[in-house]
């Protein structure tokens, strides 16, 4: 059986950060990730869901029923995450330490959000390859 291209493009808009309520045979999303949608990523997505509208509206009514598995939630980046920040020397949990990022320039929790560029790729293992 083929995907649908309208559900891959919901599966797609909630893992860049958009949440979906059905009310009828009304389909709501919300943004509600970090930053602002990348309008240039996210058009095609919505246009694909309007293009196959009741199949989505099936989908994630199935899925807020229970009647489907949600797809798992993606790990959250952080500036630890990102090869160009160096902890400082010694803390005791490097994840969340201060340290420096290089491509900013700045100091930084190791927790904080990454920079747009960074946190916008695919995985942090992907990320890690792509942004070195």
């Amino acid at each position: 059986m083929t995907p649908n291209p309208g559900i891959e493009a919901a599966v797609k808009l909630a893992n860049i950060g958009y949440r979906f309520t059905v009310n009828g045979e009304t389909i709501k999303a919300e943004y509600t990730g970090p930053g602002d949608p990348d309008p240039a990523q996210v058009a095609p997505l919505i246009e694909l869901l309007r293009n196959h509208r009741e199949e989505v509206r099936r989908y994630l009514s199935q899925a807020q029923a229970g009647g489907a598995a949600a797809p798992p939630p993606e790990r959250m980046l952080t500036c630890h995450d990102c090869v160009h920040f160096r902890p400082a020397q010694g803390p005791p949990n490097p994840t969340q330490a201060w340290g420096r990022c290089r491509d900013r320039g700045k100091g930084r929790y190791g927790c904080a959000m990454p920079c747009e560029r960074f946190r916008m790729q695919e995985s942090p293992t992907t990320a890690r390859l792509a942004h070195g």
